[in-house]
């Protein structure tokens, strides 16, 4: 028997991913193609319905230092807009907090992803 699908989860995930990709593709095609490249390598990007923010973050900041930061600010902005939560999250802080508050408010566990 097949299990069912969780379509709200995936959707956050399909959403999710797309912010990251957006994100990343603003750096430039040949930056983009190397941090899609690496995140493939070590696993993180291995299944699209399953993205774990953490694992992300760590491994993009090994990988570009300082600048991942930006990265997951513009994540957080690009996830944030195209959810229409209709209420904006609060800025400061960590973008990687701010991305699970974000995936919470959008119905579904905020730590899962």
């Amino acid at each position: 028997m097949a299990q069912p699908q969780d379509d709200g989860n995936n959707s956050r995930m399909v959403l999710l991913r797309r912010s990251i990709d957006e994100s990343i593709k603003d750096l430039g095609g040949p930056i983009a193609k190397t941090i899609n490249w690496h995140m493939d390598k070590r696993g993180v990007f291995t299944d699209p319905k399953k993205i774990d923010v953490e694992s992300f973050s760590r491994n993009l900041e090994e990988l570009v230092g300082p600048g991942a930061q930006m990265i997951l600010e513009e994540t957080a902005d690009r996830l944030e807009k195209g959810a229409k939560l209709g209420v904006k999250t609060d800025r400061r802080g960590n973008p990687v907090d701010r991305i699970k508050r974000i995936l919470g408010l959008m119905g579904g566990p905020a730590t899962e992803a």
